[in-house]
């Protein structure tokens, strides 16, 4: 997972959400929903990571704004 930007981290989250939401309709499989959901918030903190990792710092005399995230 090191290897992808935060966009693609994010995706994997949504992909994984939908899926939990999808199992778990079905009453035989709630732990597996369980764990698609646990991985889909560590995957969202790894995209927070990433995204903190791929954002532009100041230079000296420049002044950024920190990009603004969702909570979960």
């Amino acid at each position: 997972m090191s290897c992808m930007s935060s966009h693609e981290a994010l995706q994997l989250t949504a992909s994984f959400v939908s899926t939990a939401e999808h199992i778990r309709s079905h009453s035989e499989f709630c732990r597996r929903a369980s764990l698609y959901e646990i991985a889909s918030r560590i995957a969202f903190l790894r995209a927070h990571m990433i995204a903190r990792n791929e954002e532009v710092r100041p230079v000296f005399g420049q002044s950024f704004r920190r990009a603004a995230f969702a909570t979960a």
